[in-house]
Parts: C-alpha cells; sequence; structure tokens
C-alpha cells in the first residue's frame, strides 16, 4: 500500500478457496444431529438453558452489546470471575491462556517494568520507542492507548478483557493490524457495595485491591477502585550494591462517576492514576563475546588489569571482576549490574546518575456520553486525555564495568476523540454505525548512553496526529443470514525532531573516522543531521472489511470474512554512529481471510468456537542490528510475510460444579520476500518470524465442592504450552526458547453467604525456567534476555458486601 493509498477492487484469490472449504467443512462436523429449529431466537435459547451451563458473555467488540457467540469475528473474552480464578493481576498474564497470543512482559532494550509488547498470530511491535507504533491496539473503555509505555495496566474493577484477533482495521481502526485487546471496566452500581482483598506470598508480596460504589443521589452513581502491590525482586545482585531486580512496588486508584439524567441519556466520568517506583527490568546476561569490539577496548584500556583481561591465554581472567567475560553471563536469575555513575547532563542541565530505577507515572481521564436520540438512533462521544512520564536505567553490559549504560527519561501525552452515530432500520434488520475519531499526542524521550568513557544523548521529540472515519453496516438478507460491510479512511502524521540528538563527551572515541567529513566526534556534534532538524510523514489507507454470516441453529453459527490492516510508518530515534539524516521506515499492511464458526451445545454445556485464516504482510516491520546503518537496534520493513493457521476454544460445564476450560492455536508463519535492508541485517526468508510460536495450548479444570453449613471449595489447576519461540528477528540461537509448559495450582474457599473468601496458590508449579523477551547486541558482544518468574505461592482472603 503506498503512503497515498488508492483501494483497488476487492477480489479472494484462489488460494483462499480451499480455507473457505475447510472452513465450511468445520461447520458442517460441528453441527449437531436434530438440530432445534433455526426459527428460535439465540437470546431465548439462553435464557431457557440451564443456569450450570456455559457462561453467556456480553462483548462490544462491534461497538454494540451483543453475545459472544453472535459476534461473528474470531474472539476472546474472559469475566472478572474468570480473572480472579486464575489470579490474573495485569492484563499481560491473559497471554497465557489465549490461542496464538503473546504477550512480552518486559520488551528488550527497555529498562522499564511498565512496557509490555503484544503478538497476535505472530504479529506486533518489540521495539518500545516513541516514534514506532504498536502493531496490537490496547483500549480502556474504548479509549486506544497510544504507546507500549504505560501498557501494562492493572487488573482494577476491570469487567472483562476481550482479545479480537486479526485486523481490526474499521471499527478500531488505528494500529490494529495484528489484532485488539480492549479492557472494560465496570461501571458504578445504584447500590451500596464493596470488597476488599489482601494477598501475601514469595519474595515478601504484600498486596491489597479494594472497590466499593456508592450512589449519591437517584442517577448520580459513583466507584473508587484502589490497588498497591509490594514485592521484592526474583534476580538477585551478586555484586556489593547491586540491586535485586524484578521487584514490584505500585499504587493505583480509579474514582468513576455515572450520571443519568434521562432515561435516554448516559454521562460516565472516570479519573485513574498509577505510580510506580521500581528496580530497573530483570535483564540478565546470557553470553558474553570478549572478543567484540567494546569488550576489547574495556579489557585492553579500561579494565585495570590489561595484562589479565586481555590476555585469552590466561585462565584467571574468567574469574577476575575487573574483566569483562563470560564470567558475567549469571542467568537467569542473577545478574552483576552495578548501575555506576555516569558524566554528562542533559540539556537544561540537571546531572543524571544510573542508579537503578523503573519509575512511573500515568493519569488518564475520560468522558463518555451516550445519548438516544430516537427509537433506533443512539449518538456515542468519547473523550480522553492520557499523560505519562518516566524514568528508567539499564546497566546493559550487566558487570561490574562501565561498557554500556543508559538512563532514559521519558514524557508523553495523548488527547482523543471518537464520536458514533448508531442505529437500524427495517424493523431492526439493518443496524449501522458511522463516527470519527482524532488523536493529537506529543512527547520527548531522552536516552544518555555511556560507551566506555563516550556520553551521548539520543532521543526524540515526536508530535503526531491521527484522522479517521469509518462506517460498518450489517444486513439480514434472508432469516438467519447477515452481510457485514464497512471501510475507515485514516490519516497517520508524525514530524520527528533530533533535538535531543549529540554528543555530550567524546571520550576514547576522540579522533574515530565517525563523521561523513571524516573527522572524528567531538562534543556538542549531533548524532543526525544538523541539530533541530525535523522531518514528517504522513500515512493514509483505506481498510474494508466484509463477512457473511449465516445462523444454521440456535446452537451454530458460521461466517467468512475478508479484512485489511494498516500500521503507520515512522522513525528510528536510536543512531550511532552518526547519520545525515533521518532514518524512516514504511507503513506496514495486511490482508486477512477468515472462516470460522461458533457453537453452544447440549443445553449450552459445551462451548465449541473455532476459526481457520490466512494472513498476507506487506513492509512488515521489524526490529534488527543493520551492520551498515550502525551499531543501534533499528526498525526495517521486511518485505512479506505469509501467516495462516488455526484457533480452537472450548469451554465445558458437563455437571454440576464441573468446569473445563481449553484453547488450541497454530501459527505457519514466514517470509515469503525480503528485502535488502532486512538482509544486510541477516534476515532471510529461512528466518522464522519472532514471537510467532507454531503451538500454543492451554486447559484449565475446576470443581465446586459444596460443604453444608461452611460453604464451598474450588480447586483448580492451570496448564499453558507454547512451542519454539524466535525472540528477535534474526533467530539468534541464544536468543531460542524451546517449548515449555506452565501450571499454575489453586484452591479457593467461600462461605455460604458468598462475603468471605480464601485462596491459596502456586504459580509456575513446575519451576520452568523460560525466556520472554532478548536481544543481541554485536557492538558490546552482549547477549541479554529476561527470564519469566520462578515458582511462587501466594495466599489471599478477600471479603465483599
Amino acid at each position: 500500500m503506498a503512503r497515498q493509498n488508492e483501494m483497488g477492487a476487492i477480489a479472494a484469490p484462489r488460494r483462499c478457496r480451499g480455507l473457505l472449504l475447510i472452513g465450511a467443512s468445520l461447520i458442517g462436523l460441528a453441527a449437531p444431529a436434530g438440530m432445534a429449529s433455526a426459527q428460535q431466537a439465540p437470546a431465548e435459547a439462553a435464557s431457557a438453558d440451564a443456569v450450570d451451563g456455559v457462561e453467556v458473555i456480553t462483548v462490544t467488540a462491534r461497538r454494540r452489546a451483543e453475545s459472544l457467540q453472535d459476534t461473528p469475528i474470531a474472539i476472546s473474552a474472559v469475566t472478572s470471575e474468570g480473572l480472579t480464578a486464575r489470579g490474573i493481576d495485569n492484563v499481560t498474564q491473559i497471554g497465557d491462556f489465549t490461542p496464538n497470543v503473546k504477550f512480552n512482559s518486559s520488551v528488550p532494550v527497555s529498562a522499564s517494568n511498565a512496557t509490555a509488547a503484544i503478538f497476535i498470530r505472530g504479529i506486533g511491535q518489540n521495539d518500545y520507542q516513541l516514534s514506532a507504533d504498536p502493531g496490537v491496539g490496547l483500549y480502556l473503555d474504548g479509549v486506544y492507548i497510544s504507546r507500549g509505555v504505560g501498557n501494562v495496566l492493572d487488573v482494577l474493577n476491570v469487567e472483562r478483557i476481550e482479545v479480537l484477533r486479526g485486523p481490526q482495521g474499521t471499527l478500531f481502526g488505528r494500529n490494529t493490524i495484528g489484532g485488539a485487546v480492549s479492557v472494560v471496566t465496570k461501571k458504578p452500581g445504584d447500590k451500596l457495595a464493596g470488597s476488599l482483598e489482601l494477598t501475601t506470598g514469595r519474595f515478601n508480596r504484600i498486596q491489597a485491591k479494594g472497590s466499593i460504589d456508592v450512589p449519591l443521589a437517584e442517577g448520580v452513581y459513583s466507584s473508587f477502585a484502589g490497588f498497591y502491590h509490594k514485592r521484592d525482586g526474583y534476580v538477585k545482585g551478586v555484586v556489593a550494591g547491586a540491586p535485586d531486580l524484578g521487584d514490584t512496588d505500585q499504587l493505583a486508584g480509579r474514582f468513576a462517576l455515572r450520571l443519568e439524567p434521562s432515561s435516554d441519556v448516559t454521562i460516565d466520568l472516570a479519573v485513574d492514576g498509577s505510580r510506580a517506583r521500581e528496580q530497573s527490568a530483570p535483564n540478565v546476561a546470557i553470553a558474553i563475546d570478549e572478543n567484540a569490539p567494546a569488550a576489547q577496548v574495556w579489557n585492553a584500556v579500561y579494565s585495570g588489569a590489561p595484562g589479565i583481561c586481555a590476555n585469552t591465554a590466561d585462565p584467571s581472567r574468567f574469574t577476575d571482576q575487573r574483566c569483562f567475560n563470560n564470567q558475567w553471563a549469571l542467568g537467569p536469575y542473577r545478574h552483576g549490574g552495578t548501575f555506576t555513575s555516569v558524566s554528562g547532563v542533559f540539556t537544561n542541565g540537571n546531572p543524571k546518575r544510573y542508579q537503578s530505577a523503573s519509575n512511573l507515572n500515568i493519569w488518564g481521564a475520560s468522558g463518555t456520553i451516550e445519548w438516544k436520540i430516537a427509537d433506533g438512533i443512539s449518538f456515542k462521544s468519547i473523550t480522553a486525555y492520557r499523560k505519562v512520564t518516566g524514568f528508567w536505567t539499564r546497566d546493559s553490559d550487566h558487570s561490574p564495568a562501565t561498557i554500556v549504560e543508559t538512563n532514559s527519561d521519558w514524557k508523553q501525552d495523548q488527547f482523543s476523540e471518537e464520536v458514533q452515530l448508531q442505529g437500524d432500520v427495517a424493523d431492526g434488520r439493518f443496524n449501522w454505525v458511522v463516527g470519527g475519531y482524532y488523536s493529537s499526542e506529543s512527547g520527548n524521550h531522552r536516552d544518555l548512553v555511556n560507551i566506555v568513557d563516550a556520553v551521548f544523548l539520543s532521543g526524540a521529540v515526536l508530535d503526531g496526529k491521527s484522522l479517521a472515519f469509518f462506517g460498518q453496516g450489517t444486513y439480514e438478507i434472508v432469516h438467519n443470514l447477515n452481510l457485514t460491510a464497512g471501510i475507515r479512511w485514516t490519516e497517520d502524521k508524525k514530524t520527528f525532531g533530533n533535538a535531543n540528538q549529540y554528543v555530550v563527551e567524546a571520550g576514547f572515541l576522540t579522533g574515530a573516522p565517525f563523521n561523513p567529513d571524516g573527522s572524528g566526534l567531538q562534543n556538542g556534534d549531533p548524532l543526525m543531521g544538523p541539530l533541530g532538524q525535523r522531518s514528517t510523514v504522513k500515512d493514509t489507507a483505506w481498510t474494508p472489511m466484509a463477512s457473511l454470516s449465516y445462523r444454521f441453529s440456535p446452537e451454530l453459527l458460521g461466517y467468512v470474512s475478508y479484512s485489511e490492516g494498516f500500521k503507520g510508518g515512522g522513525f528510528t530515534q536510536r543512531v550511532f554512529p552518526p547519520f545525515a539524516f533521518i532514518p524512516s521506515f514504511k507503513p506496514e499492511t495486511s490482508t486477512t481471510y477468515e472462516v470460522g464458526f461458533k457453537s453452544d451445545l447440549f443445553g449450552r454445556k459445551l462451548r465449541l468456537n473455532g476459526a481457520a485464516f490466512l494472513n498476507d504482510y506487506d513492509d512488515l516491520q521489524i526490529t534488527v542490528n543493520d551492520p551498515t546503518l550502525g551499531f543501534a537496534p533499528i526498525i526495517q520493513n521486511a518485505a512479506k510475510a505469509r501467516i495462516k493457521g488455526f484457533e480452537l476454544e472450548m469451554q465445558a460445564r458437563p455437571i454440576g460444579g464441573l468446569q473445563i476450560d481449553a484453547g488450541l492455536g497454530y501459527l505457519d508463519a514466514k517470509y515469503r520476500r525480503v528485502d535488502i535492508r532486512a538482509l544486510n541485517a541477516g534476515v532471510t526468508t529461512a528466518t522464522k518470524l519472532q514471537n510467532a510460536p507454531k503451538w500454543t495450548l492451554s486447559a484449565g479444570i475446576a470443581y465446586n465442592i459444596q460443604a453444608d453449613g461452611i460453604g464451598s471449595f474450588q480447586p483448580r489447576v492451570d496448564w499453558s504450552y507454547r512451542s519454539r519461540v524466535y525472540n528477535d528477528a534474526v533467530n539468534n540461537p541464544l536468543l531460542v526458547q524451546d517449548g515449555y509448559h506452565l501450571v499454575n495450582a489453586s484452591v479457593a474457599w467461600t462461605d455460604e453467604d458468598k462475603r468471605w473468601g480464601i485462596t491459596a496458590s502456586v504459580k509456575n508449579l513446575t519451576k520452568e525456567v523460560y525466556l520472554g523477551s532478548g536481544y543481541a547486541d554485536s557492538f558490546g558482544g552482549l547477549v541479554e534476555g529476561v527470564y519469566g518468574r520462578p515458582r511462587e505461592w501466594y495466599l489471599s482472603a478477600r471479603y465483599s458486601f
């Protein structure tokens, strides 16, 4: 798709016919013999089912409330009860039980604990930098969270989480090329009610979570929710003064107000905030190459013991802490970083020091107005503002040496406005929604980078604007046969400035021929073009979708769909050595064909949903180290990729008290063509896509045991499996995580009045050691990564009224 895109006619290629036939066969196999009359409405069927059947879940994936089983898209949804049963504290943990979904709770290169990368069906963005967009959209009550920093949302008064797989380019639109994750909070209730939960556990865990609904008057309702979580780090520092990493120290709150001035108008106002004061992200060294350029310079010049450290024939170099080598490859749960001070200042003159930190402040405000204008017509407005500030540090060499260290200042804020007009006509046979979206964003990301004794100030100043108009409608062609079609026009504009890019202290690089004119680096030299240089990209796209669904019976819905996705281009803010230009990358686009079914069988005692898909991607954005462009990781377009696969999800309630949940995902992902930029970085057509495991499986089983006069007990076991994962774009063997299993187990007690409850649980019961994310630095000779949390126990007590 060109940046000023012109959309041609939509036509499904021949290879998709086989996919559609497979889907039709799945639908046929899923249809039970002796179907009930298709004339019965799904809602009527649900109300007639036994109370111990599979839970009926209402979702808003298509901007209106409807049953999960009536929504012809690949969507998973989990309610607050399901989140509590699984012991989920933040949104990243839902990746363990959602097919073809992978969350990286700590992205490579970032030292922030509040930066996650979301991958759905193998598509996402593993780079958090300000000038790159995520590949999966994250939404909080309909408000798009535009950056990766601050997207690790606590499960605070959450009603449900919806995971939409595949491009959502019509109604969600911006940067949902891989899918969307929608977090929906509970609205204030009209009765006084509340809950409080206290938790303790391994690593001196202390956690408190509570909420209360307070009606203030007729039509005026309020709620407040609070969250506090503190625990020690699980990656131990082995050098004197080195902190333990991977700790938690978070405080969050949310206030909501619901106004109902009339039966036709509802106004929801909310303010939320969170604060984290933690050690740096738990990165550890996996391997160190003492022959890499930076390692050689340190060992020969700066170590203080060149005769030992630079002598590869001397084995004592592996026990001398002054030397930089594999003695500091201490992963998965130990590190040797010391976070020493750095010379140099930021442009405002305030000196910064390398003290281990991952600090974050977030606050946001939103207002949603819903107005029923007339019968069959309603209006909705969502207005929001969010601000994120942070400071974090990285001892990138993970040793007492001062080879590569950084600290980062982050400031970003966004304003957004979305309006929707929706309705239905023809006795409900045609429902529609049209709307518009506008967002404005500004940010300043500054990295002070210390490489041996040279200091650089790198970063980005970014201004962004996005404008979109969209429309979608569903028409019942004949009874139970529905056609849905929609389209969205998007214009994204980003302006990047390099005011933060210059040399603070040239150090040992003085005289090195890094500048374009052949001269060496000097204090004050720009890292990228003239200081104050700015560059702008403007990307536009039309993203259509169409689907055809048929309800074969009250128990079975089948559908086929076509959709397109789009993610805007951007800039690379990390530059070394200096460039004469600002490097940029193009938009990423996709075309997806999907066929699926939704079924509730045997009186809603068994739910089986499935989808098969084929995704074609152009100009896929990947993060690589391109030696032709320097040492720092940059984002490049890797030409074409093809991803196909399927998902199956099952929920069963075969007998009273027994709950069984399972999920299965399969991906066949490969590059179809790779351009020269990706080839230079080591990506070929034989390279595997990162964060795209072939198999994702999960299962959970729980049984409710009633004890008269005591209450009920519910033992539960959850298991998940991810097959081999490639954690970087070039498939570095040291960053490949082979298939691994995770097992969690718990026992919960609830009293007969369902007011008091106690839960005892163990996560990662089998002590599985697995790599969640990683990065290889050829200049520093370091391969590093973040490992998943070890086995942990916890005990919770809760009270509700």
